[in-house]
């Protein structure tokens, strides 16, 4: 099963360690160092606060270190930073242009990923988008939650690969998986992971 990376700066700091800009990008640039060798499939930076600067500097960053591995990076909303940065593709928001306008200013091959909740948003897009992230499944923040039945009806009626989002431990791993999910996408247990494994000290 595919996964896929979503980034929240602020949760590569463990507790008590300051937090500065400067070495937040460090820190995303050994996430993508992480992501790279751990084989995870995609990366989305989702720094949803940073002007198209500060953007685009950290992909450039990130797209270097991620070179010649299988991660793909994806950059949240914006597509003119993602390609500004040689970055692999964009995901898109709910209020983000859609996707099929974006396939039509990206060049072939460019990924377009978009986050989706319901049947409405799949369908819109089905033939532009090469995959979509649907949730969340289980209970996560305070969102409503779509639940595992619902998800498993919305990926068999699309074509369209379908990342299941959303309170997703190694619990319902298989779970997901029998209910039809082309992979599993994450924030809070990927940083986890991360910093499991990350010393801030090499």
């Amino acid at each position: 099963m595919q996964r896929y990376l979503i980034t929240d700066r602020r949760l590569l700091f463990r507790e008590g360690e300051p937090y500065t800009e400067a070495v937040a990008v460090r820190r995303l640039v050994a996430l993508a160092r992480f992501a790279a060798r751990e084989g995870i499939d995609y990366l989305q930076l989702r720094e949803k606060d940073w002007s198209a600067r500060q953007l685009t500097e950290a992909a450039a960053a990130m797209a270097a270190v991620l070179a010649g591995s299988r991660t793909r990076l994806l950059v949240n909303d914006r597509f003119d930073v993602a390609l500004a940065a040689c970055a692999d593709g964009v995901h898109l928001t709910t209020r983000s242009l859609p996707a099929r306008l974006v396939r039509q200013c990206v060049p072939s091959g460019f990924l377009v990923a978009v986050s989706t909740h319901n049947r409405r948003e799949i369908a819109e897009a089905e033939g532009f988008a090469d995959f979509a992230v649907c949730g969340p499944v289980f209970p996560s923040g305070d969102k409503p939650v779509l639940g595992l039945e619902a998800f498993a009806e919305l990926a068999r009626t699309t074509s369209l690969p379908l990342f299941a989002l959303g309170g997703i431990g190694p619990d319902q791993a298989a779970h997901i998986r029998q209910a039809g999910a082309a992979g599993i996408a994450g924030i809070r247990a990927f940083a986890k992971e991360f910093l499991a494994s990350f010393n801030p000290n090499t």
